[in-house]
């Protein structure tokens, strides 16, 4: 009966986007996403596990945007009413969206106007939405609802947890190696803003070759912001052995950082999906791995398997969708690439909320205190600690 009406549920969404919008006084917000692969499928449809991957994965591609949930829990701070939200998935994979660019696109506005015609005011982007339309630049003149990206949120949420660890740890900024993999992008680069601001010193940036001359402006700001920053521009992703801390935020498909590329001792902040992180990474007891983009949203269930150890953690991506969304925000937020002062009001509004960082945790795993322990002793003979 449940696999039913979830078929009659994606032939009711098929329909929607072309009747005429009798919600134009909602308030409602969405969060688009898409399966990393074809396993995110088979959680959503598990009755397709009968079939062969390679047919599944064809059939999906032609499928249209579907409704995956309905978001609960979240008030408006003007009149504390609930505000409506929904996740909506579009269902190419992670690796036919970076393939096939135009039908993401295209697949991603449909799913725009299905959110229009649900009352939806603001999307935001999740995953690789964001970056197969250039931050959402290429959706301005196609769509009629408001976007933002989550980047603000996302990038104070990953820096959050470098603080705290170096809080936890005790450590000295002045030691500390950051490498940042995937550092010209919209996280990468904002996240290694906020860390010069915060008085880090010591930089890896890891990007492909090709993109030197937005390496040349994101030195020019690190070192506006701190002018003691040492930085190190690298295009080799062993180079990142050095670091103490990794922060990975690619839009690679599939991983980029494997155990060998790794020393004793290292804390990976992990915010890309699909993962930037290699299997073999989480199986070493001297180097933990954090899902760097996790916030605790206290009243807010999402309904959607993310794959979380709490329910009600979200992504920040989405996140920053939730703010918004209780803010009854009207406009575009963060389009492209966030701001220092854009991050900085969306920190303070998710505050107001009860919004904070989540616990530490992986893919496959709640971080134990003894983990954490373990490694900060390592840290410490790494002579990072005061």
């Amino acid at each position: 009966m449940k696999q039913l009406l979830v078929i009659i549920h994606a032939f009711r969404d098929l329909f929607v986007r072309w009747l005429p919008n009798t919600k134009k006084d909602l308030y409602a917000f969405a969060f688009l996403v898409h399966p990393r692969g074809v396993e995110d499928i088979y959680r959503k449809y598990p009755f397709f596990r009968f079939l062969p991957k390679k047919a599944t994965v064809a059939f999906f591609k032609h499928f249209w945007p579907i409704v995956a949930s309905k978001i609960t829990g979240l008030q408006s701070t003007k009149n504390h009413r609930e505000v409506v939200g929904y996740v909506l998935g579009i269902t190419l994979t992670a690796k036919q969206m970076l393939e096939n660019r135009a039908l993401a696109q295209k697949k991603i506005v449909q799913a725009m106007r299905l959110a229009e015609k649900m009352g939806v005011k603001i999307v935001g982007l999740g995953a690789l939405t964001s970056s197969v339309t250039r931050g959402g630049l290429d959706l301005i003149d196609k769509v009629n609802v408001n976007i933002t990206t989550g980047h603000a949120l996302t990038a104070h949420i990953v820096t959050s947890n470098l603080f705290k660890c170096s809080e936890i740890f005790g450590l000295r900024k002045e030691n500390v190696i950051i490498a940042i993999v995937g550092a010209t992008g919209s996280i990468g680069s904002t996240t290694a803003q906020i860390l010069a601001r915060a008085g880090y010193n010591n930089f890896i940036l890891v990007d492909l070759e090709r993109k030197g001359h937005l390496f040349k402006d994101l030195v020019a700001d690190l070192v506006k912001l701190n002018r003691q920053a040492h930085i190190t521009i690298e295009h080799q992703i062993p180079s990142v052995k050095a670091a103490d801390f990794i922060i990975t935020a690619t839009n690679a498909p599939e991983a980029v950082v494997s155990a060998s590329d790794v020393k004793s001792g290292c804390i990976i902040i992990n915010d890309a999906q699909p993962s930037d992180v290699a299997e073999d990474v989480y199986e070493r007891d001297d180097v933990i791995v954090l899902e760097g983009g996790l916030i605790h949203t206290p009243g807010v269930h999402n309904n959607f398997n993310f794959g979380l150890h709490h329910r009600q953690d979200n992504y920040s991506c989405l996140g920053e969708a939730l703010v918004l969304a209780s803010q009854e925000w009207s406009e575009h937020y963060v389009i492209n690439r966030a701001s220092l002062a854009l991050i900085d009001e969306i920190a303070g509004y998710a505050k107001k909320l009860g919004f904070h960082l989540a616990e530490f945790q992986n893919n496959k795993e709640i971080i134990s205190k003894e983990k954490l322990s373990n490694v900060g002793a390592i840290m410490k003979k790494n002579n990072v600690q005061a």
